[in-house]
């Protein structure tokens, strides 16, 4: 169960902390601010690619699934 709540978790809280680092700091605090609300970005921006490509794959369409009964 842990495993599967992990990253989600993580980013999370890497949300979170941006967000409070951007409401009460200064200076090396806009960095951690930026840096950590751009990771979660990141990782959905790839996610988002990643869908976007497995759907135009020719492979994908011709694949056929797996039975794991």
């Amino acid at each position: 169960m842990m495993r599967i709540w992990l990253w989600p978790v993580v980013i999370a809280l890497l949300s979170i902390l941006g967000l409070i680092a951007g409401l009460v700091s200064e200076g090396l605090g806009d960095w951690l601010s930026w840096t950590a609300l751009a990771v979660p970005a990141v990782i959905g921006g790839h996610g988002l690619a990643r869908g976007r490509a497995a759907k135009q794959s020719p492979d994908a369409a011709t694949a056929r699934p797996i039975n794991r009964g």
